[in-house]
This record gives structure tokens, C-alpha cells and sequence, in this order.
């Protein structure tokens, strides 16, 4: 085996080892919620480019599972009620 196949082994597994850990920060990704300071102004709802947020039962609700975490919400919240999960 020479030093270039060695090489070319090592950058594969290096390689392997990036996308795992990438694959897994997917799993542990970290979608935002409304918690109960929400005073229901809306202004959450219109400013999510993936409309995801909704208008629940006394707060705006966020869809976890559609929520990109790009937290525009949090910066047109006037009582910062987005937050992270």
C-alpha cells in the first residue's frame, strides 16, 4: 500500500465521519415554539416564509415539523414569545 492509498483512505473516512455528524445534527435539530407570554398580535404569522405559524387557542401555535428555524418570528415578536424547543 502506498502513501497516496493511504492518503485517499484517510480522506474517505474523513469524508464519512463530516456527513454522519452532519446526518446527525439533522436529528437533534431544534424547531421554535410559542410559549404562553404570546398576546396573539400575529405578527409572527405573516413574517414566516414557510407558514408555519398558526392561530391557536389563545396563542399562535408553531408547526415543528415545518418550522425551518430561520426565527424570523423571534424578531417581530414584541414580547420575544418564539423560542427555541
Amino acid at each position: 500500500m502506498t502513501g497516496s492509498d493511504i492518503s485517499n483512505i484517510l480522506l474517505i473516512v474523513g469524508l464519512t465521519l463530516v456527513y454522519d455528524s452532519i446526518s446527525m445534527g439533522e436529528v437533534y435539530s431544534m424547531a421554535y415554539y410559542i410559549n404562553d407570554d404570546c398576546i396573539s398580535c400575529g405578527a409572527c404569522e405573516s413574517e414566516c416564509p414557510v407558514s408555519c405559524i398558526s392561530e391557536g387557542d389563545g396563542k399562535y401555535v408553531i408547526d415543528g415539523d415545518a418550522c425551518i428555524e430561520c426565527g424570523a418570528c423571534v424578531g417581530v415578536c414584541p414580547v420575544d414569545a418564539p423560542q427555541p424547543e
